[in-house]
Order: C-alpha cells, then structure tokens, then sequence
C-alpha cells in the first residue's frame, strides 16, 4: 500500500513538473506577441527615410489635387443642379462619391490645415454636397499660365521629420519661345501626426 501511494505521489509530482515549461513558454509567447505590436506602433509613430521616388510621387500626387480646386475641378455629369443662386455639377470620379470621401483623399496628400483652406465653406465653394452627393461648382477653373515653361524639382532633406521640395519654373518671354527667367518655389513635405504630407503648396505654373 505504501509503495502505491508513493509511486502515486511520484507521478503527481511528474506531471506538474511537466505543466510548469508550458505555462511559461505561454507566457513568452504572449510576451513576444505584445512587444510585436509595440513595435508596429513605434513603427507608425516615427517618421522612416523617403526616397525621392516617393517624394516625387506625392508631389505629383499633390499637383493633381490641387488642381482640382486651381486648374479645373473634378470630371463631373451633365447633371446640374442651383445652391445658393450658383450653378453645380455632379461629380463622376470613382472613390469620390461626397465631401467626406474628397476631404480624406485630399488628408493623405496635404496638411489638415492646407486641406481645410481647400475646402472651406464660402459663399461659393468649389464643392460641396447636394442630397449626400458630391458636386462641383459649374465654369470654374482657368488654363495653366502660357508664360511660364519646363518645371524642374528637386528634393532636399531638411530634417529627419521634414524634406523640402524645391521646384523652378521657367519664365518665357511674349513668344512664349525665349526663356527670360526662372521663377522659385518650397514646399515643406513634413511627418504630422503619422502621414507624410504637404504642409504649404501651389501650383506653379
């Protein structure tokens, strides 16, 4: 009898020896997991080196949306419809369908601020909603200036959170044939809350 309660002791004893490995490479494991997505959120917190394929991505990025409000707005129907005395278009622009939709697109290439100034509410906006459909205000727009010539960008890092984008514009004379001049800009491309974006732009020709 006593060699049975012993031999029984034994293997109690055995197999909570054998838990014990477990239940801490459960917890390692568990540990490992959270340092992970620590990590991942260091990773989307801190601004990573560009290179100046994506910087100059952006920047064209950055010219197309803007010229949505400055050259010509976005393709729209033939549907018009009158807000406020003033005449507007339905926008037709996959992925766009209304302002929330225009104002996150255009979060992802400019500065809140910069995109704010864009879309704010005047008298007459270049968009807004009608009935939750986005339309664009009718006959605005203008052509790109004819006095001005081949545009040339370069890139330069201004900080580990901040590039300059650093754009020259040729200047022509009355032919539009003889380059007179070179007309600058600077674009600050910054890291601002976890994007990368535009925080000063304009079209420059």
């Amino acid at each position: 009898m006593k060699k049975r309660i012993i031999l029984l002791a034994l293997l109690l004893l055995l197999a909570g020896c054998s838990e014990a490995p477990a239940a801490d490479v459960a917890v390692g494991e568990d540990r490992a997991q959270e340092q992970e997505v620590m990590d991942a959120s260091l990773v989307e917190t801190q601004a990573r080196p560009l290179t100046q394929t994506e910087i100059l991505s952006a920047y064209n990025r950055a010219v197309t949306a803007y010229g949505w409000f400055d050259l010509s707005p976005l393709p729209c129907t033939q549907e018009i419809k009158t807000v406020d005395g003033w005449l507007y278009q339905k926008v037709d622009y996959p992925g766009i369908e209304d302002l929330a939709d225009l104002r996150a697109y255009l979060r992802v290439v400019f500065s809140e601020e910069l995109t704010e100034r864009l879309l704010e509410q005047g008298d007459h906006p270049v968009y807004r909603d009608v009935d939750g459909v986005l339309y664009a205000a009718a006959g605005v727009g203008r052509e790109k200036d004819s006095d001005k010539g081949s545009v040339d960008v370069e890139i330069a890092q201004e900080t580990e959170n901040t590039y300059s984008v650093e754009v020259s514009v040729e200047l022509l004379d009355v032919s539009h044939s003889t380059v007179v001049g070179v007309e600058c800009y600077s674009f600050p491309y910054e890291f601002v809350d976890g994007s990368w974006v535009f925080t000063d732009f304009q079209l420059v020709n």
